[in-house]
């Protein structure tokens, strides 16, 4: 199968543990029994892999990981929307080509259709990658949720827990869930959800302090904080070597950051 001969080629940790395994089946099984890792790992022993994953990985593992997560995503409330497939067809063309992009959008449309072992698949993801990268595919996430224009509560469960496992803080959630979501979402730290918001409209007004991931009782000086430990989250030397689309993500984000800013600044300068 062709499309095996490039999808693989230079991939380092995504090729073992839950994600290789999982590519490889979608990908039609064509992935030799007796093809082995560097450190002798077979490509079909999928989650077997127990201890720490040594591959730092590259760019096209951050893409194929990302690519296991948009499917748990797009499942998420068992109908996968012409918006959001227009946002995936996106990713897939700026970062495979069009040809490839067909390809890898029809074992996505398999993978949308099964389980994905979520827990496994971040925990891989979690001990192969930077905090910075893994916020950014986060990021990314809840744009796919939202290309729709509403978010129902099991995309925002699932989120949730694409988070959680990828060891992302609460204040950091907080400010993203905030910029795309918009209302105030209170079960991040106890995993729980009350299934009352069977659909959110992302267009609700913005805290802005949530925004920024503080309290409205925070000080001028931790605000300013804040805003600057944002800003570097989303500068571009940040984000120079990741895919197109989380560039792109980070600059539209960076545009509600730095109006949620503007906002805090204005109200308190009235207030004085």
């Amino acid at each position: 199968m062709a499309i095996t001969k490039w999808i693989f080629a230079g991939l380092g940790w995504a090729i073992g543990g839950p994600i290789g395994a999982i590519l490889g089946y979608y990908l039609g099984k064509a992935i030799s029994p007796d093809t082995q890792l560097n450190d002798g790992r077979d490509f079909t022993s999928g989650g077997s892999h127990h201890g720490p994953y040594h591959n730092t990985g590259t760019q096209q593992d951050v893409n194929a990981a990302l690519m296991v997560l948009i499917a748990a995503v797009m499942k998420a409330d068992g109908d996968v929307k012409k918006s959001e497939l227009e946002y995936v067809k996106r990713f897939l063309r700026t970062n495979y080509g069009d040809e490839r992009g067909k390809e890898m959008l029809h074992v996505l449309q398999q993978m949308v259709q099964n389980d994905i072992p979520i827990d496994q698949v971040c925990m891989q993801i979690k001990v192969n990658t930077d905090y910075n990268t893994r916020y950014h595919m986060v990021d990314f996430l809840f744009g796919l949720g939202g290309a729709d224009g509403a978010f129902q509560t099991t995309e925002i469960n699932m989120l949730r827990l694409i988070a959680q496992y990828l060891g992302i803080s609460t204040s950091d959630y907080t400010s993203i869930f905030e910029r795309h979501v918009g209302y105030n979402d209170t079960n991040y730290s106890n995993g729980s959800n009350n299934g009352s918001h069977g659909s959110t409209r992302s267009s609700y007004s913005k805290d802005p302090y949530r925004v920024l991931g503080i309290d409205s009782s925070a000080t001028d000086d931790e605000v300013k904080k804040a805003y600057r430990k944002m800003a570097m989250k989303y500068h571009p030397d940040r984000v120079a070597g990741m895919s197109e689309e989380l560039q792109r993500n980070a600059a539209e984000q960076m545009k509600e950051i730095n109006e949620a800013y503007e906002v805090i600044k204005q109200r308190r300068a009235s207030m004085k």
